[in-house]
């Protein structure tokens, strides 16, 4: 017996129709698509019903194909001719604008510079609305301030001073009228400097969304401002905006993560120039792009006159604290806290057959760790755990931890000065302060907490993996983590390192001038041809199209329309399974390439291909 379907009501659906209306004026427009070759911009009919709310950086609603698109105003303009075949605008997301023809024109330099649609950056740029923040904006109207000092310049921490302090008492002490508009790497920074510069506002995706959308509106609304802000900020609105302060420019964190990969440096340079804005990097140690700036002249330098006093330890046998460091760290010990800086996080990364020396692999090709004291050993893939570990080898039960972690030396370092308080700050338990006037603190770099004087020693572990590390930043991120290190010093308080007693790391620490390394880095990168010398493409693509991408790019080599000097590197196999290749070509002839490769990716979106992944000038490029 068949089975009767439920019965289901029908409804007539008519198609919504806009009624033409009296036209006032033409918008020109970008269009939030959804469609990669669609970046250009679009006019629209202005109705008389919206004729009050429309101008530059209102978001409104408009007909795009077959379905409804948001769309932000670039550009008003009156109607000339017979402008019939026009599509209206349907309705503004909301009554304020949410930038300025100044932020646009960064934002249009940005896509075009990163191959991106104008939306892709422009949602960076500009947080979600909140429907009931504005409800309750209200106009603040006041004349705009213009910056009377143009200057681009790099200031250089000493040691031994709260950082966030220097920062608040540059803030107090600037002359120039207008806002000021601080970039930090990350939500702690903004709380450490917030301390001092309690009066701030502050631009945070760590922000609810009303907060910072209220916050985002006040950037555009009010004037001469202080505005502390993470990497999107870079984009906030200030009309009367006079300079810009990146902290610590070599941050990863300044990177947006998703393609193309803008970062912040670069288009706080970009911005720089094209508004005529002021520009200070202030660090321990600059970036190598900066650097670079630094000796063209681009970018003055202005350096702090100190003195460290470093001591080298070299390890004989592997050894994690050689035998002549424990002397001056007793010394230091009874003088106040002591900070040691491990290299990484955890327990230990691999274990290690003590009787064959065999890297101890699980069956399913993932290596076996230990993650603390007293745990099992397991895998690192496939998380199978070992209460009785014997090697697959010799079956012996002996193994040694290699590549050990903070919370190793934990164990070592406190076994080695008993007595002491041992308190670690990394990974997701990352102290802020330590209050205490003594004690053993075991860090990892980018998690080192706040001691009120200073610690009176800060020992670096294994220093030589730090420079040792395979991408090309390993020099310059070593680099700064030794001299940020070293600022967490007490007064006379010495840097104590596990490292080659050759180093020239050693000498430009004890003079404090990072130009004595960092010259040496440049030269290196430029003998290779890496950047800053160069503009750097990455491309992430199927395998099975990678050898006809790359046929094609010698094609357009040969024939002109790819500079001569590109070197393609690859296709190499990347942990997706997909294909990857490296360009590169120096900076003079990076808008040519960049330009090859938008097209390249507009091409593929009209033919409804797969766009391939786009990093421009990536942070790492391995």
């Amino acid at each position: 017996m068949a089975v009767a379907r439920p019965l289901k009501l029908k409804a007539e659906v008519f198609p919504r129709r806009h009624l033409p209306s009296e036209i006032t004026g033409i918008a020109r427009v970008w269009v939030d698509s959804g469609i990669y070759h669609l970046d250009t911009e679009f006019d629209y009919a202005i109705p008389e019903s919206l004729d009050s709310v429309v101008e530059i950086g209102v978001r409104i609603i408009v007909p795009f194909g077959n379905r409804e698109c948001e769309a932000i105003v670039l550009e008003r303009r009156d109607v000339i001719g017979n402008q019939a075949g026009l599509k209206q605008i349907i309705k503004a997301v909301s009554a304020f604008p949410v930038a300025t023809t100044e932020s646009l024109r960064l934002i249009a330099e940005v896509s075009k510079r990163w191959a991106a649609h104008p939306y892709d950056v422009l949602r960076s740029a500009i947080p979600p609305r909140s429907a009931a923040v504005d409800k309750e904006a209200i106009e603040i109207v006041k004349e705009p301030n213009l910056p009377k000092k143009l200057a681009r310049k790099y200031l250089q921490f000493p040691p031994g001073k709260d950082v966030y302090r220097l920062i608040a008492e540059y803030l107090a002490a600037r002359s120039s009228a207008g806002s000021v508009l601080v970039l930090l790497p990350d939500s702690r920074s903004i709380e450490r400097l917030r301390e001092f510069v309690s009066h701030a506002t502050v631009l945070d995706s760590q922000l609810d969304k009303a907060d910072r959308y209220r916050n985002y509106l006040k950037t555009i609304r009010d004037r001469e401002l202080v505005v502390l802000g993470t990497r999107s900020s870079v984009f906030a609105p200030l009309p009367d905006l006079a300079e810009i302060i990146i902290v610590d420019d070599g941050s990863e964190s300044y990177y947006e993560q998703r393609s193309p990969g803008w970062n912040a440096r670069d288009v706080a340079v970009l911005r720089s120039q094209l508004n005529m804005i002021s520009l200070t990097m202030m660090g321990f140690s600059p970036s190598a792009e900066v650097a670079r700036m630094i000796e063209n002249g681009s970018i003055k330098y202005q350096p702090v006159k100190a003195s460290l006093v470093v001591r080298s330890f070299q390890a004989t046998s592997g050894e994690l604290l050689p035998s002549g460091i424990f002397s001056p760290i007793r010394s230091a010990l009874k003088k106040g806290p002591v900070l040691f800086i491990s290299p990484r996080k955890g327990y230990s990364q691999s274990i290690l057959c003590t009787q064959c020396r065999n890297v101890s692999i699980c069956e399913c090709g993932g290596r076996y760790l230990q993650r603390g004291a007293g745990r099992a050993i397991e895998c690192s893939l496939c998380q199978k755990r070992h209460i009785d570990w014997r090697c697959a080898w010799c079956q012996s039960q002996k193994f040694f931890l290699m590549g050990r972690g903070s919370e190793r030396f934990a164990q070592e370092i406190g076994r080695a000065f008993p007595g002491f308080t041992v308190t670690e700050s990394s990974g997701e338990k990352i102290l802020d302060n330590f209050l205490s006037d003594e004690g053993v603190v075991i860090a990892t770099p980018g998690a080192i907490p706040k001691s009120s004087k200073g610690f009176s020693a800060v020992i670096i572990l294994e220093c030589e993996r730090l420079f040792s590390q395979s991408d090309v930043r390993s020099q310059e991120r070593a680099r700064g983590i030794l001299f940020s290190s070293a600022g967490s010093l007490a007064g006379g308080a010495e840097l104590l390192l596990v490292i080659n007693h050759s180093h020239p790391v050693i000498g430009a620490l004890s003079a404090w001038k990072p130009s004595l390394i960092t010259s040496r880095e440049l030269r290196d990168r430029e003998e290779v041809g890496f950047p800053p010398f160069t503009r750097s493409l990455s491309l992430e693509i199927e395998s099975g199209e990678a050898p006809a991408l790359l046929r094609g790019l010698k094609s357009a080599q040969s024939s002109g329309r790819l500079p001569s000097s590109t070197r393609v590197l690859g296709p190499s196999q990347t942990a997706s399974g997909k294909s990857r290749l490296l360009l590169l070509v120096p900076i003079e002839e990076g808008d040519e390439l960049i330009s090859l490769i938008h097209e390249f990716q507009r091409k593929r979106s009209i033919s409804k291909k797969t766009l391939a992944s786009l990093r421009i000038d990536p942070y790492s490029l391995s």
